[in-house]
């Protein structure tokens, strides 16, 4: 075997290990849903890298998941791409005889019959090809295949022969049962192997085993798995990992911060949120409303994603209670868990905040001193004499004016001055220091708007734009009844073009009128 060949199945080994590492630390989260992880499964022949298994854990349609497999597929270099054609190559997966299609067929029928109770994930550095037609039914949310999407067309379309060429492949005569198989695929971009390990790293540290060293040339973790496998060990619970770990001395120990908050999480976004129904006792899972970053619909935002945060909200959190509260969100999400969980709620809040060291329970606590905080700097441009309304514009990880201006010009907003704020030191992903330092910012930003709008302003519409962390945007939103009548925007990242906002929620929600 050539030197570079040899090379890349190392790093392919290498690969495998480190995201069993991954699911392996969920085993110490701290509301586990994983009860066992398996590397090299023997009761399954296709998907077996990888497993992972769950109990009382729901899909996020509300169907018991019994477990997810893992097929992990490394390559060296980013020259290839998931094809609708490739899914039926046995070369594709380095196989001779099966395809990946195949293998999900099998897996399926015995361990997913329904096409819910498990999921069969594809997890590879490449990506689906942009211009195949896979791409057109890929999810980018949670990599699942949109059969509404596929489903689509008379058997002479594109989308038709498709579906007859999968159906003719897997020897089945329907739609009905490509659907049943095809539910539980998932086909999701993994990071780098570099990425992995970095990742890791923080992983390991909250689970209570020892980290990799910097620099390190030889990871203890990658060859451990690889003797346990020598020896026929291949599932492991939470108490067999800890054994194993304690004594090969890569166990310190780990203490659950604030073990007697109640746990709540909401997700619109799945990549750094993969996992996150393991760290909260009650999760509101949107993805389902979005592809990538985009809504699927903008009527859903005011119809189905206000009322279910609402919903959530007060389902799961009480007058007195303490939480900690994680919002991996869109910023309209964010802000919009805020004004729905005011002052007035009597609910003790603490963000998780993602950092650049990791996650942070960020609490507001009164001994802070204020005067350590940077504030804000404020400038005001006169839109249009004939305009009513006023756009904030709120620039702190990253500057949003100019994208404001243009936007503004593009749809003609009837704007009359644009309130634009940043910090001393420029945009920044670290600008804002703690939760007190995001609950100083809100406060002073409040007091701005009531006292620098003209009351005929304050009775028109703050059209607010937003480039900030979670936490600030939820304190804002927090202070948000007394706005008035306010409109926030999403930007569109996925676009390069200018002032690429789209309206997302209105404030106060408008009344949406019972069906008869």
């Amino acid at each position: 075997m050539a030197r570079g060949a040899i090379a890349a199945r190392i790093q392919g080994d290498d690969y495998q290990a480190r995201w069993f590492w991954f699911q392996v630390c969920r085993l110490f989260s701290e509301c586990p849903k994983v009860v066992r992880v398996g590397y090299e499964a023997n009761n399954i022949k296709s998907f077996d890298d990888v497993v992972v298994y769950y109990q009382d854990m729901e899909d996020d349609e509300g169907n018991p998941l019994n477990a997810e497999y893992y097929q992990v597929k490394f390559h060296v270099t980013s020259a290839g791409a998931f094809t609708w054609e490739g899914m039926m190559d046995p070369s594709f997966i380095n196989a001779t005889s099966v395809s990946i299609l195949q293998r999900l067929k099998n897996a399926q029928a015995e361990y997913a019959p329904k096409g819910t109770e498990a999921h069969f994930i594809l997890y590879s550095p490449w990506q689906v090809h942009p211009d195949d037609l896979l791409a057109k039914v890929h999810s980018q949310t949670d990599g699942r295949l949109d059969w509404y999407r596929l489903a689509e067309g008379s058997p002479k379309s594109k989308m038709g022969r498709l579906r007859a060429a999968w159906r003719e492949h897997l020897g089945i005569e329907t739609d009905e049962e490509l659907c049943t198989i095809l539910r539980s695929l998932r086909i999701r971009q993994g990071r780098t192997l570099q990425e992995i390990g970095g990742l890791l790293n923080d992983k390991l540290y909250r689970a209570g085993l020892v980290p990799v060293e910097d620099g390190r040339l030889c990871n203890q973790y990658d060859d451990l798995v690889h003797k346990l496998v020598q020896l026929r060990k291949t599932e492991f619970t939470r108490e067999e990992i800890e054994v194993i770990c304690k004594r090969e001395n890569l166990w310190m120990g780990h203490s659950i911060p604030e073990p007697d908050a109640y746990r709540v999480g909401i997700r619109s976004f799945l990549r750094w949120a993969e996992n996150l129904e393991d760290e909260t006792n009650a999760m509101l899972d949107l993805l389902r409303y979005f592809n990538g970053r985009s809504i699927q619909a903008p009527e859903l935002w005011q119809q189905q994603i206000y009322p279910a945060i609402d919903s959530f909200l007060a389902s799961n959190l009480r007058y007195g209670s303490s939480c900690h509260l994680h919002l991996h969100t869109h910023a309209s999400i964010a802000f919009a868990t805020g004004y729905c969980l005011n002052s007035k709620s009597g609910i003790n809040v603490a963000l998780v905040q993602s950092t650049g060291t990791g996650r942070e329970i960020w609490r507001l606590s009164p001994q802070s001193n204020l005067d350590q905080y940077s504030t804000w700097t404020f400038i005001q441009e006169l839109i249009s004499e004939e305009g009513t309304d006023v756009a904030l514009a709120l620039s702190v990880t990253h500057s949003v004016t100019s994208d404001v201006q243009e936007y503004i010009a593009q749809e003609h907003l009837s704007v009359h001055r644009i309130f634009s704020y940043t910090l001393p030191k420029g945009a920044s992903s670290q600008a804002i220091v703690d939760a007190n330092h995001a609950k100083l910012l809100a406060d002073q930003l409040c007091d701005h708007l009531r006292n620098d709008r003209t009351i005929p302003e304050r009775q028109r519409i703050l059209h607010i734009f937003v480039a900030a962390p979670n936490a600030l945007v939820f304190f804002i939103g927090q202070l948000a009844s007394s706005f008035g009548l306010c409109i926030f925007y999403e930007y569109d990242f996925d676009s390069s073009t200018p002032g690429a906002y789209q309206p997302s929620l209105m404030f106060p929600p408008p009344v949406v009128p019972e069906h008869q």
